[in-house]
């Protein structure tokens, strides 16, 4: 039951950044954000997709541990 959890809590997180990834790169929201100069935009970028390695990497090198 737990090891169910942990692995629905790591595919929410998971796609929650995948999400935001995918709004990021969207033209409106690009536009909308250009007004706000270059080093804020790449700050937003950044952190979003840095993010997202992030949380794949964890989730692609670490295995639940069963608990007894």
């Amino acid at each position: 039951m737990v090891t169910n959890l942990k692995l629905l809590a790591r595919y929410i997180v998971l796609g929650y950044f995948m999400y935001l990834a995918y709004d990021i790169t969207r033209i409106e929201y690009a536009q909308g954000i250009k007004d706000i100069g270059e080093i804020a935009t790449s700050a937003i970028y950044g952190s979003v997709f840095g993010a997202l390695t992030f949380v794949i990497k964890s989730h692609m090198s670490t295995t639940i541990q069963k608990d007894d």
